[in-house]
C-alpha cells in the first residue's frame, strides 16, 4: 500500500473512489466531474494538501483537503475522506493522516477541521484516534417551504454584491467551512435581500441548481417582525414545490432550528464538527 500526495492527473480515478466510496454511505451520494471541480474550487482544495492511499496503482482510500488563513492562522479543513468498501478495516485514515500531519505541522498549520456524520460511530472513533475531539453539533434540515400568510414588512429584491461586513453584524453563529464567506465568493450563489426603509434587515444565500439553501440572517433589530418568513415565501416562488437541504447550523441556534422548521423544514440526520490542534 502506498500513500502520496494527490495530482491532476488522479482526479479521473479520485472521482471513481469517491463514488465508490459513498454509494453505500449512510447518506449515499454521487458526484460527476463538473460536481467535483465545483467542490475543489469552492471549498480551497488543494491536492498537494491531499492524500490517497494506492493498491497496486488503483485508488482505494482518499482525503481531501481545503487550506484558509483564518484570524491570521493557517486552518487545514478535511472536504471529505472515504475508503473503497473492500479495503475498510485496515487503519487507511489513521495512515493518511500520519503521512500529513508532520507535512502540516510543516507548513505551520494550527488546526484541522472536520465534519462526520453524528450517527457514524465508527468514524468518529477514527478521528479520535487521530488525535481530534468534537467542537460543535450541526444540523442538517430539508424539506418543501410550506406556504405562509406574510404581511410585507420589507422589500424583498436579489442582492449582487455580497457586503461581509454587513452580513456579519447579523450573524449569532459562524457558518461552517462549505457555507462560510470564502466559499460563497467562490461559489457565487444566488442572493436575495429584504430591505426596510431601504436599509438592508436580511438575506438569504441559495443555489436553486442543487436545491441548497447556504446562510439566512436578519439583523437583529428587525426579528420577529416577518423577514424571515418573508424571504422563505420569495424563496418558495422561485423554487416552486421544489424540496430544498439547508445543512450544518450549529445547533446552538435554537432560533433558528425553531424558525426552520415553522417553514416546513425537518431535522434529520446531524454532524459533528470535529478539531485537531497542532
Amino acid at each position: 500500500m502506498k500513500i502520496r500526495q494527490l495530482t491532476q492527473s488522479d482526479i479521473p480515478q479520485l472521482l471513481q473512489t469517491i463514488n465508490g466510496a459513498f454509494k453505500d454511505y449512510i447518506v449515499p451520494f454521487q458526484l460527476d466531474i463538473e460536481q467535483l471541480r465545483q467542490k475543489i474550487s469552492m471549498e480551497d482544495i488543494q491536492l498537494t494538501w491531499s492524500v490517497a492511499a494506492f493498491a497496486e496503482n488503483k485508488l482505494v482510500a482518499f482525503m481531501m483537503h481545503g487550506l484558509r488563513e483564518i484570524d491570521r492562522q493557517l486552518v487545514v479543513y478535511n472536504g471529505g475522506t472515504g475508503v473503497l468498501p473492500e479495503f475498510r478495516g485496515h487503519g487507511l485514515v489513521g495512515k493518511m493522516y500520519h503521512y500529513l500531519i508532520p507535512f502540516f505541522k510543516e507548513n505551520k498549520v494550527r488546526q484541522v477541521v472536520l465534519e462526520a456524520i453524528e450517527s457514524n460511530g465508527a468514524a468518529i472513533r477514527a478521528y479520535e484516534k487521530s488525535g481530534f475531539s468534537i467542537n460543535r453539533q450541526l444540523l442538517c434540515f430539508s424539506g418543501a417551504i410550506q406556504p405562509a400568510r406574510v404581511s410585507d414588512v420589507a422589500r424583498i429584491q436579489p442582492l449582487s454584491n455580497f457586503s461581509w461586513q454587513e452580513f456579519q453584524s447579523f450573524w449569532d453563529i459562524l457558518p461552517s467551512w462549505q457555507n462560510a464567506a470564502k466559499s460563497m465568493d467562490r461559489l457565487q450563489p444566488s442572493a436575495l435581500g429584504a430591505y426596510i426603509d431601504d436599509k438592508l434587515a436580511g438575506y438569504i444565500l441559495f443555489n436553486p441548481g442543487n436545491k441548497r439553501i447556504y446562510q439566512v440572517a436578519v439583523a437583529p433589530e428587525y426579528r420577529r417582525k416577518g423577514v424571515g418568513t418573508q424571504l422563505f415565501q420569495t424563496l418558495k416562488e422561485e423554487m416552486p414545490a421544489e424540496k430544498i437541504s439547508f445543512n450544518n447550523i450549529d445547533a446552538k441556534a435554537e432560533d433558528v432550528k425553531l424558525f426552520l422548521e415553522k417553514q416546513g423544514l425537518v431535522n434529520g440526520i446531524n454532524q459533528v464538527e470535529m478539531i485537531k490542534l497542532l
